[in-house]
């Protein structure tokens, strides 16, 4: 099983800057001179390897999550990310698509107008809810003002189907299971499931249920993970100023990863405001509270054999884990 993240923001997406670039290239070359590195060609293997510690560029588009499992592949949510997976995979010859939404905020849905297989004849494109009212939310784009085009002048086949809470849909040997987010309007978590490895898209969640007892049916699907796409927004200080906004912050999905087992905690759907060195910067704390928090569970951890507690990473535009791979 693959995760691929074609969109990592929430919220609205975020334009590249050259500051922000030019900054970040002259902090990575200090890194690469620091390990030694002598020539273009060293440096530039050593970004596509990540072994600088930090990619170029975190990205831009809104929030879009792609689980590949043999011949399935699945979208969760069509940010901006969506855009650029349409773009990709139209020349494959694929023809159907399948994808999944998690709720119907502007910055989860906007990349499906500009999703090239709703406009060409042939292509089909399943869209699965949970929301009941989701189709209209999500046509109510198309109407020749918002879009120029309405809905009846698409010409992909777009089918909705609505899942109910808690229960599997099967597709081959893969099964996807919906279960409950903490956010207003509600939203709604997947978790995948195939070839004995499982992973779970968190977002948008903020995460105010923590004990098992007030997570209640919900704590089953973050047990034993091996991979949580979690909401990690804002800093722990910054919650407090945004309460019942919907989001989190890594601190707290650390202490989930922890105590259930998760072994690969991915922090994304990234504040629109965060600079790549606020993005380290949070990455760092996180890192810091695993190692102070991780002797209380370390019996757990290494008896699954990872006796350095959850593997964290902050997510960024195209990168891809490999969960067979890890």
């Amino acid at each position: 099983m693959k995760v691929k993240f074609w969109g990592t923001r929430g919220s609205l997406p975020q334009a590249l800057n050259h500051s922000d670039v030019t900054g970040l290239i002259g902090e990575l070359l200090q890194e690469s001179e620091r390990l030694g590195m002598r020539t273009l060609r060293t440096f530039k293997l050593a970004l596509e390897k990540g072994e600088l510690g930090s990619p170029i560029s975190y990205g831009g588009n809104t929030t879009c999550t792609e689980i590949l499992h043999g011949d399935r592949q699945f979208f969760v949510d069509m940010g901006s990310g969506l855009r650029e997976a349409g773009s990709f995979y139209m020349p494959t010859g694929r023809k159907e698509f399948h994808i999944f939404l998690t709720h119907m905020h502007w910055d989860h849905i906007m990349g499906l107008p500009f999703f090239i297989p709703i406009h060409v004849p042939g292509y089909t494109i399943k869209i699965y809810h949970v929301h009941r009212n989701a189709p209209e939310h999500v046509k109510i784009n198309f109407n020749g003002v918002n879009f120029p085009l309405t809905w009846d002048q698409l010409g992909g086949k777009i089918e909705f189907v609505q899942m109910k809470l808690y229960e599997a849909m099967t597709f081959d040997n893969m099964t996807v299971t919906p279960f409950v987010l903490d956010h207003p309007g509600g939203s709604f978590g997947y978790r995948f499931e195939a070839g004995g490895k499982s992973c779970a898209v968190g977002v948008d969640g903020e995460f105010k249920r923590m004990s098992p007892a007030d997570l209640g049916k919900d704590l089953a699907f973050y047990q034993n993970l091996d991979l949580l796409v979690f909401d990690a927004q804002y800093e722990i200080a910054e919650l407090a100023s945004r309460f019942d906004w919907g989001h989190c912050s890594p601190n707290i999905g650390v202490d989930l990863a922890l105590r259930e087992c998760i072994k690969t905690l991915v922090f994304t759907h990234h504040d629109p405001w965060a600079t790549p060195a606020k993005l380290r910067r949070m990455y760092k704390v996180a890192a810091d509270y695993r190692k102070s928090h991780l002797p209380a569970f370390k019996d757990r951890w290494n008896s699954i054999g990872q006796p350095e507690g959850p593997r964290l990473v902050t997510a960024w535009d195209s990168m891809v884990i490999d969960l067979d791979n890890p």
